[in-house]
């Protein structure tokens, strides 16, 4: 269980940036007019016309020409002639520089994984998304809808004007992730990341990959939060603008939700602090998703999280927006900061430290992890093992007689929360079971089938506004559970008495695709 905390915390986008950034100084000495220099520079605002017409007129054999092609043709998703250009070894002095070595790399790994992909277009909005698997296709309308408020968002706040279309690609598994973006697959698993912005698209994890889902609404938000904030700047933005602006981003597409600054970033800070788990804002590395632990990505969300709001909060709404436009022409970040606030990143980070040690400490539970673990955590999992397994075959009062030996505190956990509603549920006590899923505050973070049964019992009571609001969260995190997409308990299953008819999620394209998905129903594995 304290692993799902940890996950539902750091499960998230990453950024990959002085890893995979353009090498101008080698662009400068292979094109000493500048065509490959500028095609670069287009590339990364995503002015992918101006950049074609710039490598129109340059030198084709020139090694820096022919990897700005290769990176254009890799920020329009024509991996294969990403690859082609690239792929002469010894013989390629372009192949040859690092970042001709990543970029091969990746064109290759991308040739692969999307060597046989389903593409759905949005012309009307501009969207492009590609699918490893066809089984994901039910996912467009909700990514569509996304993309849309997301980039309304951003314009809003950062003052982006959006290139067309964006993309998004969608793959089965981790190893498709790294092949496809460049991030080590190590770091993937150990941070627990799940999608990465580069290469001018969003390449993103399936919710099937992963059991029970996760928020991927917010996380591709964080993701085209980095591509807009790469296109502003020229990619000059540093890790904590890039991932403080993306946490601040990813919710704000949106209306506010009850698990939104909870636990407060800066709780995780302090409490960070006192592991010695911090770092300086300016030494996070080329990317949060490849620090060394999950508990150490925590806190560096968190860190850059907190400092990003302070400043916005501190400077006025406007910073950002100008800290963005400034970065195009700066040397560096402290010069942009200098320029739009008056105050180095050091002085900010003075200011802010100040800030976190006025603040009242905030209790944060043992369940979040960060070095604690909660008491009883072994025998609770074994007993909410049993309960699952007995409700599973049929014995609802013996499963709650092995939940009820579980600590109370310990109901924080939504997916324990779950458990035991159902089998309240199941053994006729639907007011109980309402009761315990009545206050989404009581859980210690979001958990799709937990909103699922929520909807479901407030239908059936006839309360249908709550029901709507539980379907779409428990929709937003689990899209492939049969609960959530469905709108009911899976077939086959005894239904409680009084369970309604077929819902009207029945028949929709995402309730077949979970159907298909054939996930067993709780103690039903």
């Amino acid at each position: 269980m304290k692993r799902r905390f940890l996950s539902a915390l750091v499960m998230g986008g990453a950024s990959l940036l002085a890893l995979l950034g353009p090498s101008r100084v080698r662009a400068d000495l292979d094109d000493p007019r500048g065509y490959a220099s500028r095609a670069v520079t287009h590339t990364l605002a995503m002015d992918y016309d101006k950049a074609r017409a710039e490598l129109a007129k340059a030198d084709p054999g020139s090694p820096a020409v022919i990897l700005a092609k290769a990176r254009l043709a890799l920020y329009e998703e024509d991996c294969d002639l990403a690859a082609a250009l690239l792929s002469r070894g010894d013989r390629d002095p372009a192949g040859q520089t690092d970042e001709g070595r990543v970029v091969g790399d990746v064109a290759r790994g991308c040739a692969r994984v999307t060597a046989a992909t389903l593409v759905e277009k949005d012309e009307a909005n501009g969207i492009v998304i590609r699918y490893h698997d066809d089984a994901d296709k039910a996912l467009t309308p909700l990514l569509v809808d996304t993309v849309v408020k997301a980039r309304a968002s951003l314009a809003r706040d950062l003052g982006v004007e959006w290139k067309r279309p964006t993309r998004i690609t969608v793959v089965r598994d981790l190893l498709s992730l790294s092949a496809m973006t460049g991030l080590p697959y190590k770091a993937a698993q150990t941070t627990g990341t799940v999608a990465v912005a580069k290469w001018g698209r969003v390449t993103m994890l399936s919710p099937r990959a992963s059991h029970n889902g996760y928020a991927f609404r917010d996380t591709l938000t964080h993701e085209l939060t980095h591509l807009a904030i790469s296109m502003q700047t020229l990619d000059r933005a540093p890790l904590w603008l890039h991932e403080g602006v993306a946490r601040r981003q990813e919710v704000r597409w949106r209306e506010p939700g009850v698990f939104d600054d909870r636990p407060s970033p800066e709780s995780i800070v302090l409490r960070g602090m006192e592991l010695k788990l911090d770092l300086p804002l300016d030494k996070l590395g080329p990317s949060i998703a490849m620090l060394p632990s999950a508990d150490a990505a925590m806190v560096a969300f968190a860190e850059v999280t907190s400092f990003v709001r302070f400043y916005v909060e501190t400077a006025g709404p406007e910073a950002l927006p100008k800290l963005l436009v400034a970065l195009k022409t700066a040397k560096n970040a402290d010069e942009a900061l200098k320029q739009v606030s008056g105050e180095t990143l050091a002085q900010w980070d003075v200011k802010w430290r100040a800030h976190l040690a006025r603040r009242p400490k905030e209790p944060l539970s043992a369940m979040f992890g960060l070095g604690a673990t909660p008491p009883g955590l072994g025998d609770s999992r074994e007993r909410a093992r049993l309960a699952e397994l007995l409700l599973g075959r049929e014995h609802p009062a013996e499963a709650l007689l092995e939940l009820e030996k579980i600590p109370a505190e310990m109901l924080a956990d939504p997916s324990l929360r779950r458990l035991r509603a159902r089998a309240l549920e199941a053994d006729g006590n639907v007011k109980a079971a309402e009761a315990l899923l009545e206050d989404p505050k009581q859980w210690i973070t979001s958990f799709g089938p937990c909103w699922a049964v929520r909807g479901r019992l407030a239908r059936a009571r006839g309360d249908q506004a709550t029901a709507d609001a539980s379907f779409a969260e428990a929709v937003a995190h689990d899209p492939f559970g049969v609960e959530s997409a469905c709108e009911s308990l899976p077939r086959g299953d005894s239904a409680p008495p009084g369970q309604p008819p077929p819902t009207p999620a029945e028949g929709t394209p995402l309730c077949e695709a979970a159907r298909k998905k054939g996930d067993p129903d709780l103690g039903k594995d």
